[in-house]
């Protein structure tokens, strides 16, 4: 074990520790002969491991040396020293987005998106490379002071074709962040670290990996495996490339170079809405985008509020409606144009006169966010009735000029223009004077979001 101050390979005195892993150290060092900070990597011995540690290690150093991107942390060099392998790495002065997470909360969608494009640059670099990263997750993801991100831990790391004996029967990755078909005890692939980037950005924008964490690795596991995915309710027009890049089918995932090019596409906002602040003043931001820069996750500006309004073109549609516990494949066609009651400005909430069938419960309509070429919208359930709901169902007509894209929270059937929501089973139950609510994206293809009347009727 190398201790504090000692000199290692009469040239690298480690100063500090950086960080520990399960089965390395990490130390902050200076490179005596080149007098500059380096991150030096430890790896620590484990029983029984023999030389599977130096294999390790000179794997890590092979493919990480191959991979030379600005939002990649560089390799310099591999070496042995008293019985312990060691590598040698870029330092950069960053914290890494778990970190970010647990000391500030989610983040806004357009730093989300600005770290998913610099980290996803960098991860199509390695494919290009034909080098599999195998665990990409937030701790892997370091943000330095000035917002930018760059991808760390090779260290599982593989080249495509390689096939190390060590890897026969394990399952390799966090288990939040595995893809389905690596879950369920395949091989990973290509579109693997599309998932795991994807399930990133997604613990980004909402505090939690998409199944959620588990004490029982088994519950978890069945859920990854089983897609029982919510789309993000934070995600807005970013909504549809996370859900492409989670999708189940690894073939029906985009290229990490897709998935780059989707998220650029997406943009950011143009001016960015009111926040409130938390005591911090924001830094001002210039240029064409004005919502929250990268520097604001770093600098410790405040990240309690989203962004409002995007105004770039949403990406396309996913191939299915993912609702909270099934995936619901619509075969209908567009619906008709019919009147509606749209908004010559921003859209209203909606609550009709009275409820459609049996009385007990009314739904409201809000539209959450809306730009060019479409919207998302919420509805909420609410019981009226002295005792608790076993079940509702919400309908309406959909106006002209609108489709749904995708649902959740609910189940969705659709007959021309009428849409009927019932909901998913789980969130079936509604107490006295309570509520509950599912959400919707949909693509506008002329005039403004419109807001339905809705009728509600108890089960």
């Amino acid at each position: 074990m190398a201790f504090e101050e000692q000199l290692v390979n009469g040239r690298y005195r480690l100063l500090g520790h950086l960080g520990r892993g399960a089965m390395s150290l990490v130390w902050r060092a200076r490179d005596e002969r080149l007098d500059r900070v380096v991150a030096v990597k430890q790896f620590l011995h484990e029983p029984g491991a023999g030389g599977d540690v130096c294999e390790r290690a000179l794997r890590e150093a092979r493919l990480a040396s191959r991979l030379r991107h600005p939002h990649a942390v560089a390799v310099h060099d591999v070496f042995e020293d008293a019985a312990s392998m060691y590598l040698v790495m870029e330092y950069v002065p960053a914290r890494s987005l778990t970190d970010l997470l647990v000391e500030r909360g989610p983040l806004p969608r357009c730093d989300v998106l600005r770290l998913g494009r610099q980290v996803g640059a960098a991860l199509a670099a390695a494919h290009g490379d034909w080098i599999l990263h195998r665990d990409v997750k937030p701790d892997n993801v370091l943000v330095t002071a000035d917002g930018t991100a760059r991808i760390t831990d090779f260290g599982v790391s593989r080249a495509l074709g390689e096939h190390p004996a060590a890897d026969d029967g394990v399952i390799v990755g966090t288990l939040p962040y595995l893809a389905p078909e690596v879950a369920g005890g395949g091989e990973a692939g290509l579109p693997s670290d599309v998932y795991s980037l994807g399930a990133t950005l997604y613990t980004a924008l909402e505090g939690t990996p998409p199944f959620g964490t588990s004490d029982d690795p088994i519950t978890l596991l069945r859920r990854i495996t089983e897609n029982q995915l919510t789309p993000p309710p934070h995600g807005g027009p970013l909504t549809g490339v996370l859900v492409r890049m989670l999708e189940r089918d690894p073939a029906a995932r985009p290229s990490m170079q897709e998935a780059v090019d989707l998220l650029a596409a997406v943009g950011e906002p143009a001016a960015a809405a009111p926040r409130r602040r938390s005591g911090l003043r924001r830094a001002a931001v210039t240029g064409a985008a004005a919502c929250l820069a990268s520097v604001s996750v770093a600098a410790g500006l405040a990240l309690a509020d989203r962004p409002a309004t995007p105004t770039a073109a949403p990406v396309g549609a996913p191939p299915a409606t993912v609702t909270a516990d099934r995936t619901v494949r619509n075969t209908t066609t567009a619906p008709a144009p019919v009147p509606a009651h749209a908004s010559d400005g921003p859209a209203r909430p909606s609550t009709p006169p009275a409820s459609a069938g049996a009385p007990g419960c009314t739904a409201r309509y809000e539209v959450t966010n809306a730009w060019p070429g479409g919207a998302q919208a919420q509805v909420t359930v609410h019981n009226d009735r002295p005792t608790r709901l076993t079940g509702w169902t919400v309908t309406w007509v959909q106006p002209g000029g609108a489709a749904i894209r995708d649902l959740w929270n609910g189940t969705l059937t659709r007959t021309g223009a009428s849409v009927t929501v019932t909901d998913a089973g789980w969130n079936a139950l509604v107490e006295a004077g309570g509520s509950a609510t599912f959400g919707l994206n949909q693509d506008i293809t002329s005039g403004h979001p419109g807001v339905p009347l809705l009728g509600c009727r108890t089960n």
